[in-house]
């Protein structure tokens, strides 16, 4: 008898290491960006966005990060708009909120729900749009640091705050019209220069590009990039060396602490490209 208590107590500690093993496999090898499946909207609802204050249209330069053009994403090519000519568009625009709150957005700022922010697949980043629901002519004034959507049928997504005060939060969608707007003169800006301080984005190392290699003929490059773009959920874009013979580089990024670099690597072996290696810009 003591025998066997001994044996179902050995099988027990058994069975219960084994559940610990599977539980941190599952960890290591958890291959979601986000900690939350589905986006949402901030778990109470009483949220007033007319508390935010208007933003200041501020002259800023092109971030360091997220201006790369042409780049792509899931096998489509975009390239970006001239900061300095009129844009306008009408179209749908959609929001996201908790999910991403917190992450890090495409010039490497830090998304903030909560904040009259927005992303675009081709403005210049940052760069400040007048958006206006057609459906009831309310209107705010965006900042745009980040790129997407990138569903065709949708020209703009708004964080949170800003749909709720263009009072579409609820559906989700809204037709809207979107302007581009130009910054005021230097003279102007520099009463407001300390404001300049919380929108530039940091110059730090610790920021990575994963390179797939670099190569002779441009269409080749971009054929390679288009095909990684629809492996990775993450911008692929191509650039030139500055050389007589230029070289063309295929670089996925840039990558933050959020990515989980070693699927992305996994997902780029499996293509047949072996020689990746992570470089810093």
């Amino acid at each position: 008898m003591k025998a066997l208590k001994i044996q179902l107590i050995v099988l027990a500690l058994f069975v219960v290491g084994c559940s610990k093993k599977e539980q941190r496999r599952t960890h290591i090898t958890n291959e979601g960006r986000y900690s939350i499946a589905q986006d949402r909207a901030p778990d109470f609802e009483n949220y007033n966005p007319s508390i935010i204050a208007q933003t200041d249209i501020l002259p800023e330069p092109k971030s360091r990060y997220g201006n790369h053009s042409p780049y792509i994403v899931f096998g489509k090519t975009y390239y970006l708009a001239n900061s300095k000519d009129d844009f306008e568009q009408t179209g749908t625009a959609s929001w996201y909120g908790k999910k991403f709150h917190g992450h890090t957005t495409s010039n490497m700022e830090i998304f903030d729900m909560y904040k009259m922010t927005a992303a675009h697949r081709t403005l210049p980043l940052p760069s400040y749009v007048e958006v206006t629901n057609l459906d009831n002519n309310k209107k705010v004034i965006v900042r745009v640091n980040d790129r997407g959507p990138f569903k065709s049928k949708r020209i703009i997504d708004l964080s949170w705050a800003a749909a709720r005060a263009l009072g579409y939060d609820k559906k989700g969608l809204a037709n809207v019209h979107i302007r581009l707007i130009q910054a005021p003169g230097k003279k102007q800006a520099q009463k407001k220069q300390p404001q300049l301080v919380e929108y530039t984005a940091p110059e730090t190392n610790s920021l990575k590009y994963l390179q797939i290699g670099a190569f002779s003929e441009k269409s080749k490059a971009l054929e390679i990039a288009k095909s990684i773009s629809t492996k990775v959920f993450l911008p692929v874009h191509v650039t030139n060396t500055v050389a007589a013979n230029p070289l063309f580089r295929v670089r996925i990024g840039p990558l933050s602490e959020d990515e989980n670099i070693i699927d992305i690597i996994q997902k780029v072996h499996k293509q047949g490209f072996q020689n990746t290696k992570m470089v810093i810009e």
